[in-house]
C-alpha cells in the first residue's frame, strides 16, 4: 500500500503544482472566495487538505530514510486540517494572507510541489530498483 500512496502523492503534487504555476491568479481568487465564507471557509480549506493527509497517515506510516518525507507531509496536512477545523479563526487568519497581488506565491508553491513530486518519484524508483 505504501507504494500506491507514493504514486498517488507523485501525481497529486505534480498536477496541483503545475496548476499553481500556470494559474496562480485563479488559485488566489479561489482561496479569497473561500475566505469570504468565514468559518465555513476555514472548514472548506480543511476539507481540501484532510483526506489526502489522512490517507498518507493511514497507509504510509514510514519513519526511516527518505520515504519519511511523505509521512511528515501527511501528518502536517492532518495537523493543518485539525487547526482549521477546531480553530477556524486561526484558519481564516492564514487565509487572509492570500491576495491577487501576491498570487506569485502560488507559482513558488507550485515549483516546490512539482519538485517534491520529482523527489518522491526518485525515491519511489530507487526503492523499486533496490528491491529487484
Amino acid at each position: 500500500m505504501e507504494s500506491a500512496i507514493q504514486k498517488l502523492a507523485i501525481v497529486t503534487f505534480f498536477v496541483i503544482g503545475l496548476s499553481h504555476i500556470v494559474q496562480p491568479r485563479a488559485w488566489a481568487q479561489f482561496f479569497i472566495d473561500i475566505r469570504e465564507k468565514g468559518a465555513t471557509g476555514s472548514f472548506i480549506s480543511a476539507l481540501i487538505h484532510f483526506p489526502f493527509g489522512a490517507l498518507i497517515v493511514a497507509f504510509h506510516n514510514v519513519w526511516h530514510g527518505l520515504p519519511m518525507i511523505l509521512t511528515i507531509i501527511g501528518y502536517s496536512l492532518v495537523l493543518k486540517s485539525l487547526v482549521y477545523f477546531v480553530f477556524p479563526k486561526r484558519g481564516l487568519k492564514s487565509l487572509s494572507r492570500v491576495s491577487i497581488e501576491k498570487s506569485w506565491e502560488f507559482v513558488a508553491a507550485g515549483i516546490i510541489s512539482v519538485g517534491l513530486s520529482g523527489l518522491l518519484a526518485f525515491i519511489h524508483i530507487t526503492i523499486i530498483s533496490a528491491g529487484n
